[in-house]
């Protein structure tokens, strides 16, 4: 009988995974319920943890497979069969700009972390950080092309806390902000429920999150102001103010529908602004937008309590 476990397939009894079951491998390595029968130099030679643990002697009654031993390993079969895959077929996990998959990427990195396997851990980081990068620019003018994976509002809980264990802060600041634009008070403090499990972020996270979300609706607000002030004295259009006025009322009233602006997006987003205002006008409230726009990306690090983001590029730089 057959089954599949992150693409691979299995036998259910016993569980192996029929895809990392080599014939002629020297060590059966368990988590869960399900098996992998490995070659023991591989796996040494890449990470100091395996090199230790192998080393230590094994009593002569300890647990075998058709002669292997055997190592039990507390972490989930589906992040095993991930990390076990991109070692054994580097082909299931090329580095960029090869597509990959979140599910992949947080099971290669935790992983590769434990087991402090550098250069797939280097791989995976490369990969998280394409769609969580440290530049507006990057982040939302060319996420699109830039990402190796679908960037969902709904893995932004999952990216904080696999960025929090793994020490990759230079994601956070974005994974925050996404979270918090997509995710509403009383979400944020019961957590969300994914495969049957209840994920949530920290306390100290969470409060982050609710004062964070605040401060972005803050944010959107004053991003608004290039709808406001005088005109300037080029402007040509009689109906200008009035039309600028209507754009503010009809903002208004879609923040009460619960709408709010996201201050980091692009200033194409307002191109249907040009029909109503003069082209000297609509160039003045672009100048004045952009300006709010890097105003809201420079303070986004300190609106969750993490360092500049020159300090995060520097950490991400010695990272990659």
């Amino acid at each position: 009988m057959e089954n599949s476990i992150s693409g691979c397939v299995l036998e259910l009894e016993p569980k192996r995974v029929i895809d990392l079951w080599f014939e002629d491998g020297n060590v059966v390595i368990q988590a869960e319920d399900y098996q992998f029968c490995l070659f023991k130099s591989f796996l040494t030679t890449r990470s100091p943890i395996f090199k230790d643990t192998f080393s230590i002697p094994q009593p002569e009654d300890a647990e075998r497979i058709n002669g292997c031993p055997v190592l039990r390993i507390h972490d989930s079969a589906t992040d095993a069969a991930h990390f076990f895959m991109a070692i054994f077929n580097s082909e299931t996990f090329l580095p960029p700009p090869a597509p990959t998959t979140f599910e992949k990427v947080a099971a290669i990195l935790r992983l590769s972390t434990k087991y402090e396997m550098t250069h797939l851990r280097k791989r995976a980081l490369e990969h998280l950080s394409s769609g969580y990068p440290t530049s507006l620019a990057q982040w939302r003018d060319n996420a699109a092309p830039l990402a190796t994976f679908p960037v969902l509002p709904s893995d932004a809980l999952a990216t904080i806390n696999l960025a929090r264990e793994v020490d990759c802060p230079w994601v956070l600041p974005t994974a925050f902000y996404d979270y918090c634009k997509s995710t509403g008070p009383a979400e944020i403090f019961r957590g969300t429920m994914q495969d049957g499990v209840i994920l949530a972020l920290s306390d100290a996270d969470k409060q982050l999150c609710l004062e964070g979300r605040e401060a972005e609706r803050e944010a959107s607000k004053d991003l608004e102001g290039f709808l406001m002030g005088p005109p300037p004295k080029e402007c040509t259009g009689s109906a200008c103010v009035a039309n600028r006025l209507a754009w503010m009322r009809y903002i208004d009233k879609r923040r009460q529908d619960g709408f709010w602006l996201d201050p980091t997006e692009p200033w194409e987003h307002w191109e249907p602004f040009a029909d109503d205002v003069c082209q000297p006008c609509f160039f003045e409230c672009q100048r004045k937008y952009e300006i709010a726009r890097q105003a809201v990306w420079g303070s986004m690090p300190d609106v969750f309590n993490l360092p500049s983001w020159v300090e995060l590029e520097v950490e991400r730089n010695e990272a990659l």
